[in-house]
């Protein structure tokens, strides 16, 4: 019953933490909507109210589209990262293969070759 209460007390906790970060999220664009607003009224008075409507969407515009440039650009530094798969139609280098697959190739051979069918050897 241990792995079953471990696998429960995993799942609350992610559960937990999944639920507080939509929490803080929620609070972050709460705080976002006031700042935003505040800022409306600061370039309000300073300005007009056109001028605070470019400017305010200048800054969010060039906000998201710096998270849009560092996201892209992560991704494909995670891509480049991946080594390159290998071609399936090449087989592989000899003693690439692992030791416990190497012995039932062996062991499967043998078995072959006692009943008179001769070992495999892919020809």
């Amino acid at each position: 019953m241990g792995l079953v209460s471990a696998v429960k007390d995993r799942s609350a906790r992610a559960i937990r933490r999944a639920l507080i970060c939509v929490v803080g999220g929620i609070f972050v664009s709460v705080g976002l909507g006031f700042l935003t607003s505040a800022a409306w009224i600061m370039l309000e008075d300073a300005y007009s109210a056109f001028a605070a409507a470019l400017i305010l969407a200048g800054i969010y515009t060039g906000t998201g589209l710096i998270a849009l440039g560092v996201a892209s650009s992560s991704s494909k530094r995670d891509a480049d990262a991946t080594p390159p798969l290998s071609d399936p139609a090449t087989p592989p280098k000899p003693g690439a293969t692992p030791p416990l697959a190497e012995a039932f190739i062996i062991g499967f051979n043998a078995a072959l070759a006692a009943r008179g069918r001769g070992p495999t050897d892919g020809k």
